[in-house]
């Protein structure tokens, strides 16, 4: 029991330094700390025992917004919900942890072998049907210059400098000093590098923002009318776009709008796209990157009746999920070419760099936090999306229902903000954007360094 209560403790430390903290730079000691406790243990299953403590308690502080919300919306049910997510993600974290205590059997190549197998578990949890990238450790350096280095290998590359840093820390206790000599340079250059950065284009171009702050819990249950509170809300525009928010309108809605440039939020069914609007569709992107267990329903006709019964529970009526988006490209709207994408898939780096690629001079994002209203939940999301724009080195253009909804310069850097959690329209200033860069061309190759790291280690074992 003492054991799982520190392994508690340290997975504690850990929460406390992730984002949207101001402090979340400091996040290399608690983990140096985790490092070592880890690697300690001669047996790989007592290894993997406290990773699972340890990351199950990370990720149910740093995800406490989830039950929080949810059962504020709807009781006891809507919290106890999310207790197998926390136990999941600590299992994933447990089999790192299991794979290479038992593959590397020092300690030094274990503190390594975790540095580097945790990049590759942030990448592989970016993938397939269930992403949920929550949790990545690049984001901590947001507050500081050294986020700028994303723009050459992604927020993963952020995350190699964070684990990097920690096991060269947890190396120094045992008096291994190398590590650490060799580490701290490359953290002075990314330092550097950061700093150096040139200035962003000024302003050339206004978009006005819409921020509902409607309940989304009325929209799902049909007793909300947003056309009249959106149309009211961008009256007057003068500007070249007006964007409203992730499902701002349904479907049906879409034959009464107002006859501005927009960008919107649709609702229609199976789908929840953003559409390009000049008085008739000038093109639409559907979202792939579904949400787990709400956009996407795996398995979701064999297990109708569990289904029913959870949604019954919920006081929802019976949900079947998106289907996986077709549409995928930039869209054109009076010469200039949006990169559009909605909500969750802020998080996924590979979304706005496709869309770079295609072609896209500024990005936009179109999200509903609404369901996320207690604890941090909505100011993490908005932390990880500012990461996009420094990537890709262009300026992104966030409508949020509830917020946040603000203009994100190409250094990450919040230029105009609304008050959350009340509705209005922000009048964004903002520059098209051209070039690509190291990130845009090369995407995560950090991920074949971290493989590379733990091949090297192997082979050294080997010998």
């Amino acid at each position: 029991m003492g054991r799982v209560l520190f392994s508690a403790l340290l997975g504690s430390l850990l929460a406390l330094t992730a984002v949207p903290h101001p402090w979340s730079a400091a996040t290399p000691l608690p983990l140096a700390a985790l490092l070592l406790w880890v690697c300690t243990p001669a047996r790989p299953t007592a290894a993997a025992a406290r990773l699972f403590w340890s990351m199950t308690t990370f990720f149910g502080l740093h995800l406490l917004f989830l039950p929080l919300s949810f059962a504020a919306l709807f009781g006891a049910v809507g919290a106890l919900l999310f207790l197998p997510l926390f136990a999941l993600e600590g299992g994933f974290y447990a089999l790192l942890a299991l794979m290479v205590t038992a593959l590397l059997p020092t300690l030094p190549g274990r503190l390594w072998g975790l540095a580097f197998g945790w990049v590759l578990l942030e990448w592989l949890r970016h993938l397939g049907p269930f992403a949920f990238p929550w949790g990545t450790l690049g984001y901590t350096l947001l507050p500081t210059p050294l986020i700028q280095v994303a723009d050459l290998g992604g927020v993963l590359l952020a995350s190699l400098l964070v684990t990097s840093l920690a096991a060269a820390l947890a190396r120094l206790t045992a008096g291994g000093v190398r590590p650490l000599a060799l580490t701290l340079p490359i953290w002075a250059l990314a330092l550097l590098y950061g700093l150096t950065r040139p200035e962003v284009t000024p302003p050339t171009h206004r978009a006005l923002l819409v921020q509902g702050n409607l309940n989304p819990l009325d929209k799902v249950q049909g007793t909300a009318e947003p056309l009249p509170l959106y149309t009211r809300l961008s009256a007057g525009a003068s500007s070249d776009v007006v964007i409203w928010p992730e499902t701002a309108v349904t479907a049906l809605d879409v034959p009464r709008l107002p006859a501005h440039p927009l960008l919107i939020g649709v609702s229609r069914p199976g789908q929840n796209r953003m559409e390009a609007w000049d008085t008739t569709l000038t093109g639409a992107y559907d979202k792939h990157q579904r949400v787990p267990f709400a956009e996407y329903l795996p398995l979701r006709e064999p297990l109708a009746p569990l289904y029913h019964q959870v949604f019954r529970a919920l006081g929802l009526p019976d949900l079947t999920g998106l289907q996986k988006g077709q549409l995928d490209r930039p869209l054109g709207l009076r010469g200039v070419t949006y990169g559009a994408y909605v909500c969750y898939e802020s998080v996924f780096p590979s979304v706005a760099r496709h869309l770079v690629r295609g072609g896209a001079d500024v990005l936009v994002n179109a999200s509903n936090d609404g369901w996320f209203n207690a604890g941090t939940g909505v100011e993490q999301h908005f932390a990880m999306g500012r990461v996009r724009a420094i990537e890709t080195r262009r300026y992104l253009l966030r409508a949020g229902n509830i917020g946040v909804t603000a203009v994100i310069d190409p250094r990450g850097r919040v230029t105009q903000a609304l008050p959350p959690r009340r509705a209005g329209a922000l009048s964004a200033r903002f520059a098209l954007q051209r070039g690509t860069t190291g990130y845009v061309r090369w995407g995560d190759w950090p991920v074949a360094v971290a493989a590379l790291g733990l091949l090297v280690l192997g082979r050294k074992n080997n010998r």
